[in-house]
């Protein structure tokens, strides 16, 4: 896998979305709220609950853009970043225990949860991306035509 045209935008192939797994070759499901001190008692956000997963992409994708999520040849999702590797890696793939709760990263907590129920049940996810300045107006653009169903309205 090359590249992908999708509404006149090229994505290139950045590789497969796969969480860890344990010894036994089942997919990690993690918890981290229990990791977080939360002192004020604030109340887990409406995806902090998880489960969740932990999962890496190449750390050479630094810069902006906009990026695809596919199970086979299903669009499941489409976001925009100022750095892909940072996104993935620090945000999505490995959720933070305060994100979980009220205040946090609820975006974090609901994709990663999205990707450990699809990739539990079978599901090979791929991860394309179109670099770009301009990402925020493409990201836009393909979300009102796509309408990906992982996507919030």
């Amino acid at each position: 896998m090359t590249g992908k045209a999708v509404e006149g935008f090229e994505f290139a192939f950045v590789g497969n979305i796969q969480p860890m797994l344990s010894v036994d070759g089942a997919i990690n499901a993690h918890m981290p709220q229990s990791r977080y001190a939360n002192v004020r008692g604030d109340p887990l956000n409406r995806y902090g609950a998880g489960p969740f997963c932990k999962f890496v992409i190449p750390r050479t994708y630094r810069q902006s853009g906009v990026y695809l999520v596919f199970a086979g040849d299903d669009l499941k999702y489409v976001g925009e970043c100022a750095n892909l590797s940072a996104r993935f890696n620090a945000g999505y793939g490995n959720i933070s225990p305060k994100n979980c709760f009220k205040g946090g990263q609820e975006t974090n907590c609901r994709l990663n949860n999205l990707i450990y129920v699809a990739t539990t049940g079978g599901e090979a996810l791929t991860l394309w991306f179109h670099p770009t300045p301009d990402y925020k107006a493409v990201e836009a653009t393909l979300r009102s035509k796509l309408r990906a169903p992982w996507n919030r309205v």
